[in-house]
Parts: structure tokens; C-alpha cells; sequence
């Protein structure tokens, strides 16, 4: 009679597992199928899969879902230099298959998104807000609310949206880690002199001092900046004149460069402290917007800079 009583008990637990629904979410039964729901900055609620396995990210956060394991199907994060091609920081860790969507500072093709049949979409601000409507009727769509120029808050968000913020707290010990080093060895060449970061265009100059390279070189590895710098507009930077450049009197400086521009040939860009003793780092600004906005890219760019700066001071001796 006992045996007959604990088949009937494991037939109706059967039973129940069988009918619990995909849609309840948590970690449990469900697995891939488990979803939350977000509200989107404009208000909007999204029911979105915990473990998307088709995204499509029109948003610039590639390199951070990729930290957090996570590969999308399509994406926008392409090389600043070269169109065609994905990021120099990621093209070796995606699949072959992976669509490219074209920068997602530019226009993206709703027919390439929808051609990937996605389950998740990724959308950013600033850049093709307008195409949410239609992205959302495509498959879930989430606003990012954090711009390119704010990587950790991005990394952050979607951590805290797919739950997995074990592996952020990973990536940035390991991240921590690593400028600890660089903060040792350049201690002793560059000691307390102070720094400017400046990015050259055809017809002006911008000085940054609160995003990309320059939260590297001041927040990061705590270099001393220049007296004098102009208080940023919202995304870190601010035109700038040469005269005005001089006038903060950098004793180095990071130069992220246009092809198109000739400050060696000017009079002025010649008398400042840093040119005249050698202390000019430079990279070009196809490799600022490849590497200084991105959490991988980011942890790229403090080898590339360390390693000019020990290079550079490593010729005079």
C-alpha cells in the first residue's frame, strides 16, 4: 500500500514540473528560458531573457558584454579606421558568422537587424534613438542609459541587468591589478609632473580631462594634470587653441592625432616644455576611439601608453 502511495507522490511532482512555465524566471527549472523585467529610461517595461542567446547590440557595449560571457550575433563595434572591419580590442574574440552593423555612431540598417533574427537588442543613447520603435516590435529592446564615454557605468548596468556581477568584480581586480603595476613603474620617470591631453583635428584642438584617455592618465594612474584646464563640456573634452595649449605650460603630454595635422611645423607647438624635452606620447585618434571608451580596450590602452612612456624616457638615458 506504501509503494503505492510514493508512485501516486512522484507521478503529481512529474506532473508539476512538466506544467511550470519558461516565462516565471529565476535560476531554477527555467535555465535559459528565465527572464526579469526592466523599465527602460523612457518608461518603457521590457520582459528580457537572463541568458540572451542572439543579441544584437546597436549600443557599443560589445567588449563588456564579452566580459561578462556573453557574444552577440551582430554588433557595432567596429574599427574607428576602417568600416569593414570589427574593433581591433574584439575581432579575434568573436565568432566568423558575427554581423557587422556598421559604427553604432552611424546610421544601422533595420533590414541587417532584423536578418539576424535576435532575441535581445541592445540600443544606446546619443546614436539611432529613433529606431526604437521599431527595434522593440523586432525582438525585447533595452535603452542603455550610459553613453559611449562612460564604459564602467556601462559595465555596471549590464552587469546588474544579467545578474552577472561576479565576473565584473573579476575583470575589474584584474583591471585594478594591472594599473597598480603601470602606477609603479611610471612613478618613478614622470614623479610629479603634470600632464595634458590633447586630441588634434583638421581645424582645432580638443583638450580632455574627465573621459576616455584622459580619465586614464588622471583617474586611473593618477598623473598630475596641468594647471588651467578648461572645464569640459558633457562628453570630457573642449576646444582648445594652441596659444591656450602653451599657456597651461604641460610638462608631457598625450597627443592623439590626425594625419592631416602639422603641429610640428608650428613655432608655437615647438616652444611648448613637453615637445622641447621629448615627453610627447602619441597615438592616433583611429586608436582613441578604438581603445579609450571601452572597458577592453581600455585595459589595451594602459599597456600601449606605459610602455611608450618607459620607451620614450628609456632613449635618454
Amino acid at each position: 500500500m506504501k509503494l503505492v502511495h510514493v508512485m501516486a507522490t512522484l507521478t503529481c511532482l512529474f506532473l508539476l514540473a512538466g506544467c511550470a512555465s519558461p516565462e516565471a524566471g529565476g535560476h531554477g527549472a527555467a535555465g535559459n528560458a528565465a527572464r526579469k523585467e526592466i523599465v527602460n529610461p523612457g518608461g518603457e517595461k521590457v520582459s528580457i531573457p537572463l541568458q540572451p542567446k542572439r543579441i544584437a547590440d546597436l549600443s557599443g557595449s560589445t567588449e563588456e558584454l564579452l566580459l561578462l560571457g556573453m557574444e552577440p550575433v551582430a554588433t557595432g563595434n567596429i574599427d574607428y579606421g576602417n568600416r569593414a572591419e570589427f574593433s581591433p580590442t574584439i575581432k579575434e574574440r568573436l565568432a566568423k558568422e558575427t554581423v557587422n552593423l556598421g559604427w553604432y555612431a552611424e546610421p544601422i540598417s533595420l533590414e541587417a537587424v532584423m536578418a539576424v533574427e535576435p532575441d535581445l537588442i541592445l540600443l544606446g543613447p546619443l546614436f539611432n534613438e529613433n529606431l526604437y520603435e521599431q527595434l522593440s516590435k523586432m525582438a525585447p529592446t533595452i535603452k542603455i542609459p550610459h553613453p559611449y564615454y562612460e564604459w564602467r557605468k556601462r559595465l555596471d548596468f549590464l552587469a546588474d541587468t544579467f545578474e552577472q556581477q561576479p565576473k565584473k568584480a573579476q575583470w575589474l581586480s584584474e583591471y585594478a591589478k594591472k594599473t597598480a603595476e603601470w602606477k609603479q613603474k611610471l612613478g618613478p620617470i614622470l614623479k610629479d609632473e603634470t600632464f595634458v591631453v590633447v586630441e588634434t583635428y583638421p581645424q582645432n584642438l580638443v583638450i580632455y580631462s574627465s573621459t576616455g584617455a584622459a580619465e586614464l592618465i588622471y583617474s586611473d594612474l593618477g598623473l598630475k594634470r596641468a594647471e588651467g584646464i578648461p572645464a569640459p563640456e558633457h562628453w570630457g573634452g573642449i576646444e582648445i587653441s594652441l596659444e591656450a595649449l602653451s599657456a597651461l605650460h604641460p610638462q608631457h603630454l598625450l597627443l592623439m592625432e590626425n594625419s592631416e595635422n602639422k603641429l610640428s611645423d608650428s613655432k608655437v607647438w615647438k616652444s611648448l616644455e613637453a615637445v622641447q624635452k621629448g615627453n610627447v606620447y602619441k597615438i592616433s585618434n583611429v586608436d582613441n576611439y578604438n581603445y579609450s571608451y571601452t572597458a577592453i580596450g581600455r585595459m589595451q590602452l594602459l599597456d600601449k601608453l606605459g610602455n611608450q612612456i618607459v620607451q620614450v624616457h628609456g632613449q635618454k638615458q
